[in-house]
C-alpha cells in the first residue's frame, strides 16, 4: 500500500472514532428541538390575564430564536455525521451543464457513454450517479421512487415553481391533470418568466411517458448490468413525447467499478446536480450534495468562444461551495478544473488569467487551486487530475476534518450557552413569582395530607414490624439456600466438578511433582473457598426482590396523599422522581426529598450484607491463616504420596468443604430475620423523618402549593390552574436545561481530539 493509500485509510479510520460522539450530540440536539417546542406550547398556554403574566415578558424570551439555534445545531451536526459516517473519500464534480462534467467522470472512473451519458447541445444525463472504486465489483444499483415520493420530490417542485396548486398527490391525479389548461393560464406569466415554458413542457413529457415508468415506481432497489445502464439514466435521444422515460423512476444510481488507479483507496466520485438546468430547486439539491456527500469538489469550466471568461453563473457554483465547506479552507476543499479539450489556447489563457485576477487576487492558487486538463484525455486526467487530487487529499483531509469538527462543536457549544442563559434567566424570574392562594385552604390541605400519610405509613410500619419474630420464615429464600446447599454438596462429592477419579489422579501427580501434598492441598482449599463464596451469591436476586417489594409497599403507603406524583410503574423510579420534584420545585422541599433519598439508599445485596459474614465462616478453608494460628493444612497433612494418600486427601478436603458449606448455609438461614429487621429500621427512620422532622410541617404546605393542580386536578380555573401552567413551563425549561447540561465539547475527555494534524498556514477560510 502506497503512502497516499495509507494516509487516506488512516483518515477514514479516524473518522469512525468520532461516530459515537457525533451521534450522541445529534440525538441530544434533536431532543432539545422537541423540548423547546414543549416550552413554546407552555408559554402559549399561559393566560395573559392571569396572575403573574409579566414574568415571561419581563425576561424578553424569544422562543423561536432558541428553536432556530437548536435547528442550526442539528443541521451542523448532521453535516458532520455525514462526513464521519462515510466509508470512502468522495470527490464531487460540479459546474454548469455542457462544460464536460460527464466526460471528466468517464475519464476518472474508466466508464463510457453507456454508463455516464455525455453529448453536446441539450443535457444528456438525467440521473445523477455515485460511482465507487472497487477491484471486484462491476455493477449498478438503482434506488427507485415510490408513487408517493415521486409526487412529493419530482412533481411538487415543478408545480410550486409554476404556481399550479395543489400538486398531484397520487399518480392517478397526475395522469388526469390538465396541463393544456394550465399552459393557457400561465401564458401571461411566461412572457415575464421564460423559464416557465420549458418547465411546463417537462411536466407534459413526464405525463405522456407515464406508462413507461409507472410500473417501476415501487421503491425497490434494482441491480443493472453496466452495459444496460444508459436507458435508465439518460434522456431519450428522440424528441418523442411518448418515449421511454424510465429514468424518471430512478431516485439515485450507485455504480461500482474499477477506476484506472493503482492506489488501493476507498474512493467515490459524486456527480453533483448540474447548475443552469431547468430543474426546480437545483441550487438546493446542489448544496445538499456538497454538504452531505463530498470531501472535495472539482468545478469544471470549459473555455469555448462563448464561455471563455468566468461568468456570474460560474460564481454561483463557487458560492454554494463556500457555503458548504464549513470551516475547511477553500484551498483544501475545492479546485477549478479548466477543461482544455477542443479549446483555443487563447481562450484557455484568457480563462486562467481571469481566474488569477478575479478569484485568486493576482496569485496562482491563492484561494482556488486551478488544474488544466483535457477532460476527454483519460491518461492526462489520471496523472494530471486524479493523482494530484489524491496526493492533495492525503495531506489536507486531516486538516479539513479537524477544522470542520472543531468548528461544529464550538458552534454547538455557543448555541448551548446562549440557550442555557435564557433558560436560567427565565427560571430565576419564575422563582420570584408568587401566585396568590387562600392561605387557609393551603394550610388545611397540608395538615390533612400530613395526617393521612402519617396514618397510612404507621399501618405500613405495623406490617413491617409483624415480621420481626421467631415465627417469620421467608420460604423462597430458604428454598433457594437449600437448593444451593444441595448443589454444593453434589459438586463436592463429584470431585469439585472434575470427577472423583480425576481429582485423585491430579492429586497423585501433583504430590509426586511437588514431593508433598501441601501445594496441591493449598490450591484445592483456595479454589473451594472461592467457589463457595461465589455459588451462594445466587441469593442476590432474592435480596433485590425484597428491596423492590419494600419500595413497592412504601409507594402504596404514600398513595393516599401523593399517588398523582408517583407516576412510574417502577417503585424505585417513582420514589426517585418524587424526590427530584420536591427538591426542584419553585418552593423546594429539601427535607422531604432527603427522606426519600435516604430510604432509596438501602443496601441488601449479597456482597454488602452477607459476604462479610460468609468470609469469616470460610476461614475454615484457609490453608495457613496470616495470624500464625493453625490452618486447614494442619488437619490434612501429612499424606502419603500414593493413590491411597490421594483417597485420604479427598476425604479430608471434602469433609472440610462440607463443614464450611454447612456453616455458610447456617449463616444464610438467619438472613431473612436480619433482613426484615433492617427493613423495619429503614422504614421507621423514613416515617419519622418524613412526618416529624422540624421542617416537615412547613414543607407539606410547600408541597401542597407546588403540586396542587396535580393533586387536585378537578380545579379548572383560578390561581390553581395558573400554578399548573407555570409549573408546566418550569418543567419544560428544566428539561431543556437537563438535556444541555451534559453536552460534550471538544477537548473533553469524552471526545477524541480531531486536531492531530495542524492546519496549513496561509489557507484562506
Amino acid at each position: 500500500m502506497s503512502d497516499v493509500s495509507t494516509r487516506i485509510a488512516a483518515v477514514l479510520a479516524a473518522r469512525q472514532t468520532w461516530q459515537p460522539t457525533v451521534d450522541g450530540e445529534l440525538r441530544r440536539w434533536t431532543a432539545v428541538q422537541r423540548l423547546l417546542a414543549a416550552v413554546a406550547d407552555a408559554v402559549a398556554d399561559i393566560d395573559p390575564g392571569g396572575p403573574g403574566p409579566t414574568v415571561v415578558a419581563d425576561v424578553a424570551v424569544d422562543i423561536p430564536a432558541l428553536q432556530k439555534l437548536a435547528t442550526e445545531s442539528v443541521a451542523t451536526l448532521a453535516a458532520v455525521r455525514a462526513r464521519v459516517n462515510r466509508r470512502s473519500i468522495n470527490v464531487g464534480v460540479s459546474g454548469r451543464a455542457r462544460n464536460g462534467k460527464s466526460t471528466l467522470l468517464q475519464s476518472l472512473s474508466g466508464l463510457g457513454d453507456e454508463q455516464i451519458p455525455s453529448g453536446t447541445g441539450q443535457p444528456v444525463t438525467a440521473v445523477r450517479s455515485r460511482i465507487y472504486h472497487s477491484g471486484s465489483q462491476r455493477e449498478a444499483h438503482l434506488s427507485t421512487h415510490t408513487e408517493s415520493s415521486f409526487c412529493e420530490e419530482v412533481l411538487a417542485p415543478y408545480h410550486a415553481a409554476l404556481g399550479l396548486d395543489p400538486a398531484p398527490r397520487s399518480i392517478d391525479e397526475f395522469a388526469r391533470f390538465d396541463y393544456s389548461a394550465a399552459g393557457a393560464a400561465l401564458a401571461d406569466r411566461m412572457e415575464d418568466y421564460p423559464v416557465l415554458g420549458p418547465m411546463l413542457a417537462r411536466l407534459r413529457e413526464m405525463q405522456a411517458g407515464l406508462p413507461s415508468y409507472r410500473p417501476l415506481l415501487t421503491g425497490e432497489l434494482i441491480r443493472v448490468e453496466l452495459a444496460e445502464l444508459r436507458s435508465w439514466v439518460a434522456y431519450p435521444q428522440r424528441n418523442d413525447p411518448a418515449a421511454d422515460r424510465r429514468y424518471l423512476a430512478v431516485k439515485d444510481a450507485s455504480i461500482t467499478c474499477e477506476f484506472p488507479i493503482s492506489e488501493v483507496i476507498a474512493l467515490g466520485l459524486i456527480d453533483l446536480p448540474g447548475l443552469g438546468e431547468l430543474v426546480p430547486n437545483a441550487e438546493a439539491h446542489h448544496l445538499a450534495g456538497l454538504q452531505n456527500d463530498v470531501d472535495f469538489v472539482l468545478v469544471v469550466k470549459r473555455p469555448v468562444d462563448t464561455n471563455a471568461l468566468w461568468a456570474k453563473e460560474d460564481g454561483l457554483a463557487l458560492g454554494l461551495i463556500g457555503r458548504a465547506r464549513g470551516a475547511a479552507a477553500m484551498n483544501d476543499f475545492a479546485a477549478i478544473l479548466v477543461n482544455t479539450g477542443g479549446c483555443a489556447e487563447a481562450n484557455v489563457r484568457a480563462l486562467t488569467d481571469d481566474i488569477r485576477q478575479r478569484l485568486n487576487h493576482g496569485t496562482d492558487d491563492a484561494v482556488y487551486r486551478v488544474v488544466l486538463a483535457d477532460a476527454a484525455d483519460r491518461a492526462a486526467v489520471r496523472t494530471g487530475v486524479l493523482d494530484v487530487v489524491l496526493r492533495h487529499l492525503a495531506e489536507a483531509l486531516p486538516r479539513m476534518d479537524a477544522a470542520v469538527i472543531d468548528h461544529a462543536f464550538a458552534a454547538c457549544d455557543g448555541n448551548r450557552q446562549r440557550i442555557l442563559a435564557v433558560v436560567a434567566d427565565l427560571l430565576t424570574a419564575m422563582r420570584s413569582m408568587v401566585t396568590p392562594t387562600p392561605m387557609e385552604l393551603r394550610i388545611a390541605r397540608a395538615n390533612g395530607m400530613r395526617a393521612e400519610l402519617a396514618a397510612s405509613l404507621q399501618e405500613w410500619m405495623q406490617q413491617l414490624e409483624s415480621r420481626i419474630d421467631d415465627s417469620y420464615e421467608d420460604g423462597e429464600f430458604l428454598d433457594r439456600i437449600s437448593a444451593v446447599q444441595h448443589e454444593v454438596r453434589e459438586w463436592i462429592l463429584d470431585g469439585f466438578g472434575k470427577g472423583t477419579d480425576e481429582w485423585k489422579k491430579d492429586a497423585v501427580a501433583a504430590m509426586q511433582v511437588d514431593k508433598g501434598a501441601a501445594a496441591f492441598a493449598t490450591r484445592a482449599l483456595n479454589g473451594i473457598r472461592v467457589q463457595l463464596a461465589s455459588r451462594f451469591g445466587v441469593i442476590d436476586d432474592i435480596l433485590e426482590a425484597r428491596r423492590q417489594q419494600f419500595w413497592a409497599s412504601l409507594v402504596t403507603a404514600l398513595g393516599p396523599g401523593l399517588a398523582p406524583l408517583l407516576d412510574d410503574a417502577v417503585p424505585a423510579v417513582a420514589l426517585s422522581r418524587l424526590a427530584d420534584r420536591l427538591a426542584d420545585a419553585s418552593a423546594p422541599c429539601p427535607g422531604l426529598s432527603r427522606s426519600l433519598r435516604d430510604v432509596l439508599d438501602i443496601r441488601l445485596d449479597y456482597r454488602t450484607r452477607v459476604l462479610p459474614r460468609l468470609v469469616r465462616a470460610l476461614r475454615l478453608l484457609q490453608p495457613e491463616p496470616g495470624s500464625g494460628m493453625p490452618g486447614a493444612l494442619t488437619s490434612i497433612l501429612p499424606i502419603p504420596r500414593t493413590a491411597d494418600g490421594a483417597d485420604e486427601l479427598f476425604l479430608r478436603v471434602t469433609h472440610l468443604a462440607r463443614e464450611a458449606a454447612h456453616d455458610v448455609a447456617g449463616i444464610l438461614s438467619g438472613e431473612p430475620s436480619l433482613m426484615v429487621t433492617a427493613l423495619f429500621a429503614y422504614g421507621e427512620q423514613f416515617e419519622d423523618s418524613f412526618i416529624r422532622s422540624d421542617t416537615s410541617e412547613a414543607e407539606f404546605r410547600r408541597l401542597v402549593e407546588n403540586f396542587r393542580d396535580q393533586l387536585w386536578p378537578s380545579e379548572t380555573a383560578g390561581p390553581a390552574l395558573a400554578t399548573a401552567r407555570y409549573q408546566r413551563l418550569r418543567g419544560a425549561l428544566g428539561a431543556v436545561r437537563e438535556a444541555l447540561d451534559g453536552t460534550t465539547v471538544p477537548g473533553s475527555a469524552a471526545a477524541p481530539s480531531p486536531t492531530s494534524v495542524p492546519a496549513q498556514e496561509g489557507n484562506q477560510r
